[in-house]
């Protein structure tokens, strides 16, 4: 009985999570989050780049399963994709330890007031937009999604 009404309640958040927030085709909202050298990052120094924003926290296995995976698509696509991660649940410490010991060199922000996070309609993590190059939202991936499927996705948008 608790197996089922926890497995009821997540697809009840992700069925939430769908219906709200930004929608595809819509413009990608703007990020209101800081990098962690503490200065604000927008969406316009991504200019002419497909833009992966990929919200994620420290014990989320999945996410951080991902994250190297983003990592290896962002550097080898360095010149068309920027990949952006945004934390709202962990400290500033223990996002740059943990970008430190996975060499995460891509943008990873920290969206202390969740404003970013509630302006995407983002309920869960991890949860990734793909935006194209004129800034429109081309997907929206809530939970966990099958690697495959989801670089398929970005590759889509290059």
């Amino acid at each position: 009985m608790k197996k089922t009404f926890l497995i009821l309640l997540a697809l009840c958040a992700l069925l939430f999570a769908q219906s709200g927030g930004v929608k595809v085709g819509e413009n990608a909202p703007e990020i209101s989050a800081k990098n962690l050298e503490g200065k604000s990052v927008n969406l316009s120094a991504f200019a002419g780049k497909a833009v992966v924003i990929r919200f994620w926290e420290k014990g989320c296995h999945h996410c951080m399963m991902e994250m190297p995976k983003l990592q290896a698509l962002a550097s080898e696509y360095k010149d068309d994709l920027a990949v952006v991660g945004i934390n709202s649940y962990n400290s500033q410490e223990e996002i740059k330890a943990f970008r430190e010991e996975y060499g995460i060199t891509f943008e990873v922000l920290k969206d202390d007031l969740d404003i970013t996070a509630k302006r995407y309609g983002v309920v869960v993590v991890p949860t990734m937009f793909i935006i194209d190059k004129e800034g429109k939202v081309k997907d929206k991936i809530f939970g966990m999604s099958s690697w495959e499927k989801s670089k398929e996705k970005i590759l889509e948008v290059l």
